[in-house]
């Protein structure tokens, strides 16, 4: 038989190009396969494997044997701590991929539609606005929008811990502060009402649309000192002199309020949004934050023109602010006084 031809270079190196690229076909059908069986999931990644949760902080690699024959998962990911995780045996495996951005926590009270900041300046379109307490929200459209960051789920303890504490410390400077201001803000407000009673001037007496009741306005709550003292003792004393000590102590306690048989009425005319809110009482005194116990504060919001019935007399809170208890539809709570006009009857 006749021998074959020798190959020449040219034959040579396409028959090797011939073997690399079915070596290089045949592992991307194979990679296929794979992605069709277990596709990628970038983390985070949630995983629940028999009924216990875990979270993976890298793309878990998962795995059932080969060629896919075992009846049982095998997981590898890494956890916030940068640990390694395996587990081995999985009957049923749930995979969900989590977002990578969230809504960052927003302050309460985002629902204040005033366009001016803590400073009185005016809100900037589109800014972004930090609170010591690390929730941040961007004004926009005349209202607060929520802000995305990072997803925090992958976060190392070292880290929470760090920041939860730096949150914390900046939330106690900032509750600080209001303390000091209210403190400040109730020392000029008894240092005015001292100046304005000096021992023997009259007592400041409320009425209400000439009605014959009449109330008899205290000092500001928190004020202690000889003027008030004297003050008080004169106010109890023209009470008592009206016949007023006489009275059960249940109606004592409702002397503030228009008689059952009469209402009366005022309209909430100011055109600051923030002036036509209806609150609870503690709102009204000093550090009103945690006298409220850090709860929502407000109990209704009035647009203006809206009508009120007035519950009480004007009293003085601890804050220094005129204050009135009102009525509106179905909500009760307190408003200061000044925002108020009083209707004629």
């Amino acid at each position: 038989m006749p021998e074959p031809a020798p190959q020449t270079w040219l034959e040579k190196e396409v028959k090797s190009w011939k073997s690399i690229i079915g070596v290089v076909v045949v592992l991307v059908i194979l990679n296929d396969i794979r992605g069709c069986i277990f596709p990628d999931h970038p983390a985070p990644v949630a995983l629940e494997a028999d009924g216990k949760s875990y979270i993976a902080c890298n793309t878990p690699n998962i795995g059932r044997g080969l060629f896919h024959l075992s009846s049982t998962y095998s997981v590898d990911f890494e956890d916030n701590n940068g640990s390694t995780i395996s587990l081995r045996g999985v009957d049923k495996l749930i995979v969900t991929n989590l977002p990578k951005e969230v809504d960052a926590p927003m302050p309460s009270g985002t629902d204040d539609m005033s366009d001016k900041d803590s400073d009185g300046k005016l809100l900037v379109e589109g800014h972004i606005y930090n609170w010591d307490d690390g929730t941040e929200a961007r004004w926009a459209g005349g209202k607060w929008q929520p802000v995305k960051i990072k997803n925090r789920v992958c976060e190392s303890d070292a880290d929470r811990d760090k920041r939860l504490a730096q949150e914390e410390e900046k939330r106690q400077a900032h509750q600080k502060r209001i303390a000091e201001a209210a403190a400040a803000k109730l020392a000029q407000t008894c240092k005015e009402w001292e100046q304005k009673h000096p021992l023997g001037s009259p007592v400041d007496v409320f009425t209400i649309d000439n009605s014959t009741d009449k109330v008899v306005i205290g000092t500001p709550d928190g004020c202690d000192g000889p003027l008030e003292t004297a003050y008080k003792e004169k106010a109890e004393g023209e009470q008592a002199s009206k016949g007023h000590a006489a009275e059960e102590p249940a109606k004592q306690s409702v002397k503030s309020k228009p008689a059952s048989g009469h209402h009366h009425w005022a309209t909430a005319n100011n055109s600051d949004n923030y002036a036509r809110i209806i609150y609870k009482r503690c709102h009204f005194d000093v550090n009103s934050v945690e006298s409220c116990g850090y709860a929502n504060e407000e109990v209704a919001a009035l647009k203006q023109g809206d009508r009120v019935e007035i519950l009480s007399g004007k009293i003085r809170s601890t804050s220094g602010t005129e204050i009135c208890e009102v009525k509106f539809q179905s909500w009760v709570g307190w408003i200061d006084a000044t925002f108020l006009t009083l209707d004629s009857e």
